[in-house]
């Protein structure tokens, strides 16, 4: 196995331990043996990450972050901002060891996939709630019942407080908000690479 130091404060110290199966994330205090911890399984408390809970391993170069991305999305991704010189060390070390992988590039569409996601989200929100608060002015029933009636309810409350101006206004500035979003992803797209777990990942080393 073999570990870096992420992170560290005056007593303690923050170590990326890349184990067969797993990826440890421990804090131990300054004069900890980590090599002896490690060897004698003493380590504590650890943080485990296991490579076949992942999806993928995204290195972004231009930031020196590593993210781990879980298969299941109700499960928080795990994000590393790292010195430039320890995050060349890992990516390098995850790229040649890591096997059950693949290596594909940093594609700008998965970069800007997020926001088009939100932006088309805005889209239809502001729409809905425009139209709404058109029917409001013009004195018509608005039903808020039904399937997804709480999203109809709070739609509802939205035109009713701002007015089909008020709405409209706002709308736009989310809608520009997210497109500014989008083309700013498109102009200066990250540069990296993502580790792509396939079948039975473990390290060979």
């Amino acid at each position: 196995m073999k570990n870096w130091i992420i992170s560290e404060s005056l007593s303690t110290k923050t170590y990326f331990i890349a184990s067969p199966k797993s990826i440890w994330i421990t804090e131990q205090h300054n004069d900890a043996n980590i090599t002896e911890l490690i060897e004698t399984r003493s380590l504590g408390a650890i943080k485990s990450i296991p490579y076949a809970s992942l999806k993928e391993i995204v290195f972004i170069d231009s930031d020196a972050i590593i993210e781990c991305r879980y298969i299941d999305d109700k499960t928080t991704d795990v994000e590393f901002e790292l010195e430039r010189n320890i995050y060349s060390e890992i990516k390098s070390y995850l790229k040649s060891n890591l096997k059950g992988t693949e290596i594909k590039n940093f594609s700008l569409f998965k970069q800007i996939a997020p926001n088009l996601i939100l932006l088309s989200a805005a889209i239809v929100i502001s729409t809905l709630t425009y139209t709404t608060a058109i029917s409001l002015e013009q004195g018509d029933e608005i039903r808020t019942g039904g399937r997804r009636g709480l999203i109809k309810l709070i739609i509802t409350w939205i035109a009713e407080l701002l007015g089909a101006t008020g709405t409209l206004i706002a709308g736009s500035l989310i809608i520009i908000f997210f497109i500014y979003l989008v083309i700013k992803a498109i102009q200066n797209p990250k540069k990296g690479e993502l580790l792509k777990i396939k079948t039975s990942p473990q390290l060979t080393t």
